[in-house]
């Protein structure tokens, strides 16, 4: 009963606030579906931004202009959610005077035998200035399903990065199991100095087969992640796809009439970009690490040989 009386005093006082902000009109739905798939190293490589220095050395800026664009997007929308809920915070609420706290107190007292739907029914006439107005059924309905949704996808989240993390860890060990290059080939005595280097063609031959070694267990990794993505990949896009619907429906806010319930409309579009964090994170650094791995190939086939030969 105790706890009741409080939530119905955090209730009503929520009501007395003014229009809070919207949602933004957009479907984070369309910016998870931009994340792409990672296949194998030489796709990585091809994917991300290749410098190029004064000697020909290449290596990887970044993950390249997808996920850029994807990122760019996310940190927008992001920024802009946030500042218009500050905007709100700070500009569209109103501090309830001493008569309301004490009403509001009577109220949550007569609210300890009320089920939920007559508490919110009361909150909604308070805000209206007490002319009595139902509160749509359809939208309640609406904004228990993006509560809900909200709540499957921090599940979802920190299993998608418990097992990444897993994954990633096992391969990382494999990588650095391979043995390092000890070059044994034979020396050839440099014209003109009194120094003898090992043959070029050999050097290369044991640093191809070197690297070679870690693309394949980079590619095993790429293999595996990809069929964990998949695995993940749909269960994210149902759970978004709900609580887009839900914004959709309730027009980002402007169906909603209750500052209380309008804010945790944008909350929850604010949880699902959120949510994309962890997908990003893991592609965009499978992405870059295994791109990184093939540069290793790249410059053993143009000659950039980690030690001098002849």
């Amino acid at each position: 009963m105790k706890i009741k009386f409080i939530l119905g005093i955090i209730f009503l006082l929520a009501a007395f606030t003014s229009s809070a902000q919207n949602a933004l009109p957009i479907h984070v739905d369309s910016l998870l579906m931009q994340i792409p798939s990672v296949k194998s190293s030489a796709t990585s490589f091809q994917m991300c931004t290749v410098e190029t220095n004064n000697d020909g050395l290449v290596s990887v800026k970044d993950a390249g202009v997808i996920i850029n664009k994807i990122q760019n997007e996310f940190m927008k929308y992001t920024v802009d959610l946030g500042n218009s809920t500050m905007s709100s915070s700070y500009t569209n609420t109103s501090v309830p005077s001493q008569e309301q706290i004490n009403q509001s107190v009577q109220n949550a007292m007569q609210m300890q035998s009320m089920s939920r739907e007559q508490m919110m029914q009361m909150a909604q006439n308070k805000h209206n200035g007490n002319v009595p107005q139902p509160i749509n059924a359809n939208v309640m309905k609406e904004f228990g399903q993006a509560q809900n949704a909200v709540s499957q996808l921090s599940i979802l989240q920190t299993e998608l990065a418990t097992k990444a993390s897993q994954l990633d860890g096992q391969y990382k060990s494999k990588l650095q199991a391979i043995p390092t290059v000890v070059v044994n080939c034979k020396e050839y005595k440099v014209q003109g100095a009194d120094l003898a280097l090992p043959q070029c063609s050999c050097v290369k031959a044991l640093y191809s087969d070197y690297y070679q070694k870690r693309i394949t267990i980079e590619d095993e990794y790429l293999k595996k992640l990809d069929a964990l993505l998949g695995d993940f990949f749909p269960k994210f896009k149902e759970q978004i796809t709900i609580i887009d619907k839900v914004e959709n429906d309730l027009s980002y806010g402007d169906a909603i009439t209750m500052p209380v319930i309008k804010r945790q409309v944008v909350g929850a579009q604010q949880q699902a970009l959120s949510s994309l964090t962890p997908l990003l994170g893991v592609v965009g650094h499978a992405i870059k690490d295994s791109g990184s791995e093939y540069t290793g190939i790249v410059n053993t086939n143009n000659g950039h040989l980690p030690v001098p030969c002849e």
